[in-house]
């Protein structure tokens, strides 16, 4: 059961902070800056408070290394994504920019274990 009300609150906090990052984002200018405050970083760190709160430091900093190889992974992603969209199209630009984000995800996932 304490599993289930740890779930409800990190669903409550999260989106609680995912409210007040939209908020914040309404409120930058110019709006191509309002992506910055969208719903990852508010997730993030609801579910890291409820890690330092619950399990403590050591749990946080493994969480922490785990969410810096996925940002690694992203930005590969991105970097990618474009010039392949341009190149193959929509669908498999997208597809074979997934597949970089998978390899780059996987190196980070074996690196950070």
């Amino acid at each position: 059961m304490a599993e289930v009300w740890l779930l409800v609150g990190r669903g409550l906090f999260g989106g609680l902070l995912v409210m007040a990052f939209a908020v914040l984002g309404e409120m930058v200018t110019p709006k191509r800056f309002a992506g910055i405050f969208a719903a990852a970083p508010a997730v993030a760190l609801a579910g890291m408070t409820i890690t330092a709160l619950r399990e403590g430091g050591p749990a946080l900093a493994e969480d922490g290394l785990g969410m810096v190889a996925g940002a690694v992974a992203l930005v590969a992603y991105c970097v990618v994504a474009v010039p392949l969209v341009r190149r193959l199209g929509a669908l498999p630009g997208s597809l074979a920019a997934l597949l970089v984000w998978g390899a780059v995800a996987a190196v980070g996932w074996v690196l950070v274990s």
